[in-house]
């Protein structure tokens, strides 16, 4: 017992340390704030479903069939991506409530959220950072579609997607009641989004791997002489290092 009111005691010492919460000083109802926010996700994610469709039927002039089947590809694995989202928040908006409701007792909503407002940033922030990625993964599959971005970049928003799916999940898991069957919804449609956000990375490594080789030289190396040989090797290691180089410079950049 004396363990557990001394540990109470430093929890409040550290509270009482900690920078002041944005939203504790804030007027009006915190929980329209919470609210707007995951329904601005929702939001979000049917515009993206929405134009994803349009790219789809947009006029296929000019493409081959070959680029015509990497498009596809592209906004199918998207379009799984952003189904799955739309899974993800209905479960959040859902988990949040059972959560504010079981936690609050006699006392309101508003109360609830100011009282736990270090929680309630975690949710609104987790919410905006869904939102904002799904929209930056459908700017970078048109950008690709209409070669304004790379592949890669596709990537990286892929991972972004998934990163910030995951902080939703586990900003709502910090209060989820043990044994909730809406938390455990919410981690399965988690877990439906980082498939498809695997899925549609499996999608774009292969054409970059296509790309790769479609692009690599097809010289017989057999055929060269010794000097032919060296100067192809020395030209060889000169580029790996110009791409380590740029690989260091680009994780300092990232801290």
């Amino acid at each position: 017992h004396e363990v557990q009111v001394n540990l109470q005691k430093l929890s409040k010492l550290a509270d009482a340390f900690a920078p002041k919460s944005k939203l504790s000083s804030q007027t009006g109802k915190l929980e329209d704030i919470v609210e707007r926010e995951l329904a601005n996700a929702a939001n979000a994610i049917e515009a993206a479903a929405e134009r994803l469709a349009k790219l789809k039927n947009k006029p296929r002039g000019g493409y081959s069939s070959y680029e015509l089947k990497i498009h596809d590809s592209i906004l199918e694995a998207a379009l799984a991506v952003t189904s799955a989202i739309a899974q993800l928040i209905r479960a959040a908006t859902a988990s949040q409530q059972e959560i504010v409701e079981q936690g609050r007792g006699s006392s309101s909503r508003t109360v609830f959220y100011k009282k736990n407002n270090r929680w309630t940033e975690g949710l609104i922030s987790a919410a905006k950072a869904v939102a904002s990625s799904t929209n930056t993964l459908i700017e970078t599959a048109d950008g690709v579609i209409s070669g304004r971005n790379s592949p890669e970049q596709l990537i990286v928003a892929s991972n972004d997607v998934a990163a910030s799916t995951a902080q939703l999940v586990a900003a709502s898991r910090v209060k989820a009641n043990f044994g909730s069957h809406t938390q455990d919804r919410l981690e399965e449609a988690s877990k439906a989004v980082g498939k498809a956000c695997r899925a549609l990375v499996r999608q774009v490594q292969e054409i970059i791997s296509q790309r790769n080789k479609d692009e690599g030289e097809d010289v017989d190396y057999s055929k060269l002489s010794g000097h032919e040989f060296k100067v192809r090797e020395m030209e060889q290691q000169v580029e790996i290092l110009q791409l380590e180089n740029s690989l260091t410079q680009a994780r300092q950049r990232l801290g």
